[in-house]
């Protein structure tokens, strides 16, 4: 509503108001009609004081002003929440860099457990760099990251909770909507750290993005991924989990093309569970004898842990292995279709 102090008789101001109670509308949205009519189609005359028409003239400028400063304070607030990030929402193409070839020994960080966020990181970078047709300045990523993280968990973790998402289930897990510190270190751990670090992001290990002079952009491989569909995206099925198969298929596929050392881990765990569900100490045995001292990795305990931790809830969130809890022990057994997938994975073509 138009504030009612501004420099106008007030039974000009009444009559206004009544005329847009007449219409069934705000007086704002009176005044915004009352200008077009005015300026559109002069014939016609509008429930107003011929007398005042630069008054009404002023009125709705400053009142398409105020709705054009809240809808860009509104669009500001929402950047990254999950309509800015629907398929159906964003339009054109991004700038595209090359893909990066196969890194033979990189490895995800240890810290990034999820990849649904990055998932919701590859249609950002879409939605913002299709704008722009540049790419993507690092501070301007890293602020529109921090948000997207926070709005989308807070989401997510509402629908968590709706459908009983027990710990290990929550699909909120990895986007630290709750902890600022956290936030940023998950940002750092997908896009890189600030200040011209040369060590790899995740986005670019698995060869989703990549950097150039002026900042980010998508590869193809990870344009393909952001224009997949996804079932909370897109569908509002967010009891359906967090990828489809193809993602799902398209996601392993970049590991096990790209990051070698990564599907190494990834098989000797999943090697290991082929006898049906196990505890972490026996997964964290097998790690050892492939990966520990006196191998050829040499490892230590705390690495191997780590490795193994964030290796088997990745393949969870993927559909791959089902974790349960038996009293105090996690165990951990594979999905009915998990050793068809990457065999699957496996057969494609180099």
């Amino acid at each position: 509503m138009v504030d009612v102090t501004l420099s106008v008789e007030d039974i000009q101001l009444i009559q206004w108001i009544q005329a847009a109670q007449d219409k069934g509308i705000t007086l704002e949205e009176w005044l915004i009609h009352s200008a077009n009519s005015n300026s559109d189609n002069k014939d016609k005359q509008i429930e107003s004081p011929s007398t005042e028409i630069g008054i009404l003239s002023g009125l709705a400028e400053r009142a398409w002003d105020r709705r054009a400063k809240a809808g860009d304070s509104l669009a500001q607030r929402e950047m990254g929440n999950r309509d800015f990030l629907r398929l159906d929402s964003i339009r054109g193409e991004p700038v595209i860099g090359s893909n990066i070839g196969r890194l033979e020994n990189e490895l995800l960080p240890s810290g990034l457990l999820r990849l649904l966020p990055m998932k919701h990181a590859l249609r950002l970078l879409w939605s913002l760099t299709s704008e722009t047709k540049r790419s993507l300045p690092d501070g301007a990523l890293r602020n529109a990251m921090n948000q997207m993280l926070r709005l989308n968990g807070q989401k997510l973790a509402e629908e968590d909770n709706q459908f009983g998402r027990g710990r290990g289930e929550r699909l909120a897990a990895g986007f630290s909507h709750l902890d600022d510190s956290a936030r940023s270190r998950a940002v750092n751990w997908m896009i890189g750290s600030p200040g011209g670090s040369t060590k790899l992001s995740a986005m670019e290990i698995i060869g989703w993005s990549t950097k150039d002079s002026e900042g980010y952009r998508l590869t193809p491989h990870g344009l393909d991924l952001a224009k997949l569909p996804n079932p909370i995206l897109d569908r509002d099925l967010p009891h359906e989990g967090p990828f489809s198969p193809l993602e799902r298929t398209l996601i392993l596929d970049s590991i096990h093309h790209r990051l070698p050392m990564e599907w190494n881990i990834m098989r000797t765990l999943i090697d290991g569970m082929r006898g049906g569900a196990v505890g972490n100490e026996r997964l964290d045995a097998r790690m050892k004898r492939k990966f520990g001292e006196g191998t050829t990795f040499n490892w230590t305990n705390s690495i191997l842990q780590l490795r193994r931790v964030a290796a088997v809830t990745r393949m969870s969130e993927l559909g791959l292995v089902i974790r349960r809890r038996d009293g105090r022990k996690t165990l951990s057994e594979l999905s009915e279709d998990a050793i068809n997938i990457i065999e699957f994975t496996e057969s494609g073509p180099e």
